[in-house]
């Protein structure tokens, strides 16, 4: 039996299934390979050192109170300004025909406390009509610069002495927002105060808001 020349289309097509076949090889080895990559980086997990992680991507957190976040570890922090928030929320009862005793609701260590105080605008017996007076006391033993904005009104910019108060009264409901400074650091505080049960016996002030320490 006398086996034909293979013809030369048939030779091209058989080279073209076999370097196909090894491509898809080739390939298959490559996405095994880097089945866990992105852009061609290999991924970590969030426990592995700086060294190991140099130059792949960082996993978050699967569990604890970091849940979702990246380690600190991880993160270039030099430039950014470190700080601390707080809230803050009291209702002050209104002594009749009286003011009570300051109430803090705020305050940054270095420079010093903030406080509430309610009065009572009404001399009538067993009414109330309820005034909110906010008080920073400069306990810093060094100049603080102040900006105060009541409401929608304009800020009212200055410093306060070491060693002194500065004060501010709302007579009914409205918002404020403090920014004091010292050195390097700020104090920012946004508040509201609310004037509840005027004209009945149970009146109060209620002081409520948030803080940003940055330093």
């Amino acid at each position: 039996m006398k086996i034909s020349r293979p013809q030369p289309a048939t030779i091209i097509s058989i080279a073209a299934l076999v370097m196909a076949s090894t491509g898809s090889a080739v390939a298959a080895v490559s996405f095994a390979r880097n089945a866990g990559a992105v852009d061609h980086k290999s991924a970590v997990g969030n426990g592995a050192t700086l060294s190991h992680a140099a130059g792949k991507l960082v996993a978050t957190r699967a569990k604890g109170a970091g849940k979702g976040t990246i380690a600190a570890k991880y993160l270039d922090l030099g430039g950014v300004a470190h700080g601390s928030t707080s809230t803050f929320g009291q209702s002050v009862p209104v002594p009749d025909n009286t003011s009570s005793v300051p109430t803090q609701i705020g305050g940054i260590p270095g420079l010093g406390p903030l406080t509430a105080t309610c009065a009572d605008q009404d001399s009538t017996p067993g009414i109330g009509d309820p005034q909110t007076t906010i008080t920073f006391s400069n306990t810093s033993g060094d100049v603080v610069n102040q900006s105060r904005t009541i409401g929608g009104g304009n800020p009212a910019i200055g410093a306060v002495a070491a060693n002194t108060q500065s004060t501010f009264t709302i007579n009914g409901s409205s918002t404020f927002e403090l920014h004091l400074q010292r050195k390097g650091t700020n104090y920012f505080v946004r508040g509201v105060v609310r004037q509840d049960g005027k004209g009945t016996t149970a009146a109060a002030c209620t002081v409520y808001g948030f803080s940003l320490a940055v330093g």
